[in-house]
């Protein structure tokens, strides 16, 4: 495990390391929501072995995700770019990405992640990671001819479904077997069609705002008909009285409430109910419009209660 030392930068440096990621991707022809709408104030910078040094971010209020957080990243090796990607952090689980530039693929990409894995565990609490099937190649040809894939195999994530965790298995025996085998196009477009992970501890949580994602729909389709109007129309009004938030009509309280609404108000009276439930909710809400992503993170992860609602959603509605 490695002890990233972090740095207290002055508002200056912080604005330089900015310019910096915003420079490099728009000439790699590239953009990162967490690295376009952010500010020097939401920066921080580490340091760790061999050279390697990563700026963290996250977004401005306006900007936010409602109910993860998604956050940003840059990779520096020497001082120079060679990586970058975002996290969407929920809990103490997040969905992850990794892009190394060109000049340095094949050479340390394993290293380099497998610091920003330690880093993103270390500094916002995570116990587990996963990986979207675009990032390994799925509709995404660029992630097939990196051979993305086994770039989070070896740092240990491994295939949610079955079919890809046997090919997964019977690729990896062949190329220890033989140094020179390479997986063929086919076998990699099959192994992106599975979403991958990586649990640290076995108490993390096992799902993410994909996996809510498809909780709201469903919830949508077997509650309401599919008719997403009638649950959203008074929702933010009603779930803030609920919770006690007064400032409803606030653009950004209004947007996270909006978000909220279809998942908490499907158990109605359970929420109204538990008081500890809507405290924290209340906090949450707060930190999520106006104050600050890593505050909202920690926080989170303390949420037990939250944990408890979404999982009891999650069983009942899938």
């Amino acid at each position: 495990m490695v002890k990233p030392r972090p740095v207290n930068l002055t508002a200056k440096e912080a604005e330089q390391i900015l310019d910096r990621c915003r420079m490099v991707l728009v000439r790699k022809l590239r953009e990162l929501d967490p690295i376009s709408f952010t500010s020097a104030k939401r920066v921080s910078y580490y340091q760790l072995p061999r050279g390697i040094s990563v700026a963290l971010m996250g977004m401005e209020p306006a900007q936010r995700h409602p109910v993860d957080s998604y956050m940003g990243y840059l990779v520096f090796k020497n001082g120079l770019p060679v990586a970058y990607a975002g996290s969407w952090i929920l809990f103490d689980s997040a969905r992850i990405g990794l892009n190394v530039f060109d000049d340095y693929r094949g050479g340390e990409a394993k290293y380099i992640f497998e610091q920003v894995l330690q880093l993103h565990s270390k500094v916002y609490g995570l116990n587990r990671f996963s990986v979207d099937p675009y990032q390994l190649g799925k509709e995404n040809s660029d992630g097939i001819h990196s051979g993305a894939f086994w770039i989070y195999y070896h740092a240990g994530f491994r295939p949610l479904q079955k079919e890809q965790q046997e090919l997964a298995d019977a690729e990896a025996a062949k190329i220890k077997a033989d140094k020179k085998y390479r997986s063929s196009f086919a076998h990699l477009k099959n192994l992106a069609e599975s979403r991958m992970e990586l649990v640290l501890k076995k108490t993390a949580v096992h799902f993410d705002a994909t996996d809510l994602s498809r909780l709201y729909a469903s919830i949508l389709t077997k509650k309401y008909g599919g008719n997403r109007l009638p649950v959203t129309k008074d929702a933010p009004k009603k779930l803030a009285a609920i919770l006690g938030i007064k400032n409803f009509q606030d653009e950004n309280m209004n947007y996270v409430l909006t978000n909220w609404a279809v998942l908490l108000l499907s158990n109605e009276s359970e929420l109204r109910s538990n008081a500890p439930l809507k405290k924290i909710l209340k906090k949450l809400f707060l930190l999520k419009a106006t104050v600050s992503e890593e505050e909202y993170i920690k926080v989170m992860q303390g949420a037990v209660e939250v944990r408890r609602f979404i999982e009891a959603l999650l069983k009942k509605w899938r």
